[in-house]
């Protein structure tokens, strides 16, 4: 790694990972990928890092060292209206022995259901890997981010297809502009 001073010195000691995850091949299920897709014709600061993670994004978040700030961006299935747009910042300063459980209540009460339901194989996202999973693996990796911030969009369909559906569509400029806020 290249040394740096002054303020790029800051801008990595604050690196902000902005991570899109979802399956394109399903519609709107893959509006975390074009989110980041569209993201990556932005110029951002030097300490953010914007990764187009398909399925496998919350496994790069396991090989990620040093990170201020994470933002996920992907579809959430809470039951919602389709294009309903949900941002919720986890608490990780928490004894270790309570975050499980503060990071459950967090996303149920973000994405409306019950945190009981959020035990076991039940996910977050429509991925192999739950959310929850993810970050209580980085945690014992010692490797969570500082600051977690999770925007998520009701899909409408999840069914073969490359484009968002035009309800998803229209939900991208403010999904866009929630992301660009956190940098």
């Amino acid at each position: 790694m290249q040394i740096k001073t002054g303020d790029n010195l800051t801008a990595l000691q604050h690196r902000v990972l902005i991570l899109g995850v979802g399956n394109i091949l399903l519609r709107d299920e893959g509006i975390g990928v074009h989110i980041a897709q569209q993201l990556n014709k932005y110029d951002l600061p030097d300490n953010v890092e914007v990764i187009d993670a398909g399925t496998a994004g919350l496994d790069i978040l396991l090989s990620q060292e040093g990170l201020y700030k994470l933002v996920v961006i992907d579809a959430v299935k809470a039951g919602n209206e389709p294009g309903t747009i949900y941002k919720t910042r986890l608490n990780v300063w928490q004894p270790q022995a309570q975050l499980g459980d503060g990071l459950r209540t967090a996303i149920a009460k973000t994405f409306g259901f019950d945190a009981a339901t959020l035990t076991g194989q039940s996910q977050i996202s429509l991925h192999q890997i739950s959310l929850l999973d993810a970050l209580a693996a980085a945690e014992k990796m010692d490797c969570l981010p500082e600051e977690i911030v999770i925007i998520g969009v009701e899909p409408g369909e999840v069914d073969l297809g490359l484009e968002l559906t035009e309800r998803i569509a229209r939900s991208v400029p403010e999904v866009i502009e929630q992301v660009l806020e956190e940098i």
